[in-house]
C-alpha cells in the first residue's frame, strides 16, 4: 500500500474514532417517540426491539439527563436555550445572559415582559452546564429576586420591556447604560440617524 493510501486510510479511521466518541453521549437514544427522546428501554415498545446495553457505559441516559432537569424545575430547547419554571407561578421563563454586565440573567416571561437578574458574587454564570444551571435555579429562589426592566420614554414615564422570543433571542444585550449624548440631549436610533420618533 503507498504512504498516500496509508495515510488516507489512518485519516478515515480517526475520523471514524472521532465521530463515535461524539456520538457517544446520544449512544443510548435509540427512538424518537412524540417528539422525545428515549432511552434503549423505553424506545424498545415503540420500535420492537429488544433493550440492548449502550455501545459505552459512559453513554448518558436522555431520560435520566430529562428528569434530572425536571427536578430541578428547568428544560432546554433542542437549540439549547434553557427555560427556567417558577416554582410558585408555575411560569416557564427563557433564560439568557445580558452580552455586557457580567453576572446579569435576562428573564423572557411567557407575556413577552422582560425580567432581570443580576449577581454580585457570580461574575460568570454557564448556562450550557445542566448541573450548575440545576444548583443555581433548581430551588426557585430566583423568581423572589428578578425585577421587571423598565425603559423610560420620552415622556418620562417607566415603561416594562416587552419583547417577542426571535427579538429576546436576537439581543446582545440590554442593561448597558447608553453613553450620554454628545449633543446634549435626546438618543441616537439604531441607524444613528438621529432621535427616535
Amino acid at each position: 500500500m503507498s504512504s498516500s493510501l496509508r495515510g488516507t486510510a489512518s485519516l478515515l479511521a480517526g475520523l471514524r474514532r472521532l465521530t463515535c466518541e461524539a456520538a457517544a453521549p446520544w449512544g443510548a437514544a435509540r427512538a424518537f417517540r412524540a417528539g422525545a427522546l428515549l432511552s434503549s428501554e423505553a424506545a424498545a415498545p415503540a420500535t420492537g426491539a429488544k433493550p440492548s446495553e449502550p455501545a459505552d457505559a459512559a453513554a448518558e441516559d436522555v431520560a435520566a439527563i430529562e428528569a434530572f432537569r425536571k427536578s430541578r424545575n428547568f428544560r432546554r430547547r433542542a437549540d439549547g436555550r434553557v427555560l427556567l419554571q417558577g416554582p410558585t407561578s408555575g411560569k416557564w421563563m427563557e433564560a439568557k445572559l445580558d452580552g455586557y454586565v457580567e453576572g446579569s440573567l435576562l428573564l423572557l416571561a411567557p407575556d413577552h415582559g422582560v425580567h432581570y437578574l443580576v449577581s454580585e458574587d457570580l461574575r460568570q454564570i454557564d448556562l450550557s452546564n445542566d448541573q450548575l444551571v440545576g444548583q443555581l435555579f433548581g430551588e426557585g429562589g430566583w423568581e423572589a429576586l428578578m425585577q421587571p426592566l423598565y425603559t423610560q420614554t420620552a415622556e418620562g414615564a417607566l415603561k416594562h420591556v416587552r419583547m417577542s422570543p426571535d427579538q429576546f433571542r436576537a439581543i446582545f444585550t440590554v442593561l448597558k447604560e447608553a453613553p450620554p449624548p454628545d449633543d446634549g440631549g435626546g438618543f441616537t436610533t439604531a441607524a444613528g440617524t438621529g432621535p427616535p420618533s
